[in-house]
């Protein structure tokens, strides 16, 4: 969404900075749904006149999903967006598929591997942890890569995991914590070479930055994870890129068959997913990546956002930085975590430690004017005042004094100039407000 196509209504008591939590619905995307909750309500599984506008909208929404993951618009197989509930649906089923599909690979014991990295998103960890107890079948084992300390994977390190029995490498595009960028193109291909599945999970990437060509279909990834309202959509719509046949190359035997391996039900999305089709949020995915291509001058959508957000992090660090520096007469106070290279990050996220503040009790004193994180929004804690932190930031080498006082500031593509300056000047007196206690 671009700065201007949209104003924002939310309030203006508090300055929103936690995108990488949610984004709010675009306007233009709620106008596109709006239909199809009324007029174009039809079943899109119905033969009949109500059911055709609704099919065709879902089609569409699946071409605007592959466009922005494609590096050729308009090309791809419709068949390859299954629409799921959410990313942990799409994570759950990309793994639970890969499994299934490769059990000829099984080692003595009966176990296959599964290569992954030591900062993923627990709908990654839990579901594989599933699998390593027994919980779910077939059983695995699993290696877990470290990241360097500024929480990207080496990809030699990766390739140096890999086993005979290995099935599959699932490794997130960004990560939702501190913004590290993965080298996910050049492991899609070394997988692919290697004849091995390779999964990520983009939901904290696609809208912030380029995917194209991450799905193409001679290089880029197996399987790719989609979430809508991390870019402009409802909650409760996502979406999982799996690349035809991949399931039945390489000696694999397609677990699907015409039939999900999750969601048993009447046979939509192809048989790979029960359950009639959520139209009108289906539209309100597509709308958003179709907003994300759109032309303006030079750039498209997807661009001008990154360019704004990249410019309001770069203003909001500064600020915090300045200020502290300043109030305090130390320049020892902020720290930032994650990659220093902007090449190597989300645009948009800023992880930063205050030695000597408590970020839970900053949170709990300014929550009613400033919203973010001291960690991931999926599973920060409701009282705020844990002295305990991330095992991304343990992951990552952060040290105690840093990782106990950081805060995830992430800034969206209506962020203003006026809304980082005001929300830095309260971080600011609330930190000089603890230090000086």
């Amino acid at each position: 969404m671009t700065q201007q196509a949209v104003k924002s209504k939310r309030s203006k008591s508090c300055i929103y900075l936690d995108y990488n939590g949610t984004t709010p619905i675009y306007p233009p995307v709620l106008e596109a749904m709006m239909p199809y909750f009324t007029d174009h309500f039809g079943n899109p599984s119905s033969s009949h006149h109500f059911g055709q506008e609704p099919k065709a909208a879902v089609n569409k929404a699946r071409r605007s999903l592959l466009n922005l993951i494609q590096s050729v618009p308009g090309e791809g197989d419709l068949s390859s967006i299954m629409f799921t509930g959410c990313g942990t649906e799409s994570n759950n089923v990309a793994i639970r598929s890969a499994l299934l599909s490769s059990t000829h690979k099984a080692n003595e014991e009966g176990l296959l591997h599964v290569v992954t990295t030591n900062i993923e998103h627990p709908a990654i960890t839990q579901c594989l942890k599933s699998y390593v107890d027994g919980s779910l079948t077939p059983k695995i084992t699993v290696t877990e890569v470290p990241v360097d300390d500024f929480g990207v994977v080496s990809t030699n390190d990766v390739i140096n995991a890999i086993q005979e029995n290995t099935v599959l490498v699932t490794i997130m595009t960004a990560n939702n914590e501190v913004g590290s960028l993965q080298p996910v193109f050049e492991l899609a291909k070394i997988c692919r070479q290697k004849k091995i599945l390779f999964h990520t999970d983009a939901a904290q990437a696609l809208g912030k930055v380029d995917l194209r060509g991450i799905a193409d279909v001679t290089t880029g990834a197996d399987m790719v994870t989609i979430v809508g309202h991390k870019f402009g959509a409802p909650k409760g719509i996502a979406a999982l890129y799996i690349r035809p046949n991949c399931f039945e190359e390489n000696g694999r035997i397609n677990p699907e068959n015409g039939e999900s391996v999750l969601l048993m039900g009447g046979g939509q999305e192809g048989g790979r997913r029960g359950g009639t089709e959520n139209v009108p949020y289906i539209v309100g995915i597509g709308s958003a990546a179709e907003i994300l291509l759109e032309k303006h001058d030079d750039n498209d959508g997807l661009q001008i956002n990154a360019i704004h957000m990249e410019k309001m992090r770069s203003r909001l660090l500064d600020r915090i930085t300045t200020g502290l520096e300043t109030s305090t007469g130390q320049s020892d106070i902020v720290r930032v975590n994650g990659p220093l290279n902007e090449d190597q990050r989300l645009p948009n996220t800023l992880s930063i430690g205050l030695k000597g503040v408590q970020s839970g009790k900053l949170l709990a004193t300014i929550g009613e004017e400033v919203a973010c994180s001291a960690g991931s929004a999926c599973h920060s804690s409701s009282s705020g005042s844990t002295m305990s932190y991330s095992a991304i930031l343990k992951a990552i080498n952060v040290p105690p004094e840093f990782a106990i006082g950081t805060l995830r500031l992430s800034v969206g593509p209506t962020t203003s100039i006026e809304d980082v300056d005001r929300a830095a000047d309260i971080i600011v007196a609330e930190a000089e407000r603890q230090l000086n206690s």
